[in-house]
C-alpha cells in the first residue's frame, strides 16, 4: 500500500514534470511569437516611415505645384498610416499583456500543484517511516521474550511429565 502511495507520488511527480515542460515550451512559444510581433511592427514602423517620407516629399511638391486638393489627400493618407501604426502597437501591447497574465496564471497553478505534490510527498514519506519503527521495536520485543518463551515451554514440558509420573 505505500509502495503505491510511493508510486502515486512519482506519478504525480512526474505529472508535475511533464506540465512544466509544457509550460515552458509554451512560454518559448509565446515568446517567439511575441518577438515576431514585434519584428513584424519594427518592420511596419520602418515601412510605414519610409512611406511617410515618400508621402511627405510628395506633399511638399505638391503643395509647390499648387496642387492643394491632392496634397490634402495625401495629409490624409498619412494621418491615416500613423493611426494604423498606433493601432497596430496598441494590439501588440494588448497581446503580450495577455500572454504574460495568462503565463503568470499557469506558473502560479504549476507552483501550487508542485507544493502540494510535495507536501503530500512529504507526508507519505513521514507515514512510511512511522510503521518501520513499530516493526523494529516489535523485532526488538520478540528477541527479548524468545528466552521466556522457551522457559514456559520447558516449565510446560516438566509439568507434563511430572503429571504422567503421578499418574502412573
Amino acid at each position: 500500500m505505500l509502495e503505491n502511495e510511493q508510486r502515486q507520488c512519482l506519478d504525480m511527480q512526474e505529472s508535475q514534470d511533464q506540465a512544466t515542460d509544457e509550460y515552458s515550451r509554451a512560454l518559448g512559444d509565446a515568446q517567439t511569437r511575441l518577438a515576431q510581433k514585434e519584428a513584424e511592427l519594427r518592420k511596419a514602423a520602418e515601412n510605414h516611415a519610409s512611406e511617410v517620407e515618400q508621402l511627405r516629399c510628395r506633399v511638399e511638391q505638391e503643395s509647390r505645384d499648387t496642387h492643394q486638393v491632392e496634397a490634402n489627400a495625401l495629409r490624409e493618407q498619412l494621418a491615416e498610416l500613423k493611426k494604423s501604426v498606433e493601432q497596430e502597437k496598441a494590439q501588440n501591447q494588448e497581446l503580450q499583456a495577455v500572454q504574460e497574465k495568462a503565463l503568470r496564471g499557469e506558473s502560479e497553478k504549476h507552483g501550487q500543484q508542485l507544493k502540494e505534490l510535495r507536501d503530500k510527498l512529504e507526508k507519505t514519506e513521514q507515514e512510511l517511516s512511522g510503521p518501520r519503527d513499530k516493526s523494529k521495536e516489535l523485532e526488538q520485543l520478540a528477541a527479548e521474550l524468545q528466552p521466556y518463551k522457551e522457559q514456559g515451554q520447558s516449565l510446560t514440558t516438566e509439568l507434563a511429565s511430572s503429571k504422567q509420573g503421578l499418574n502412573s
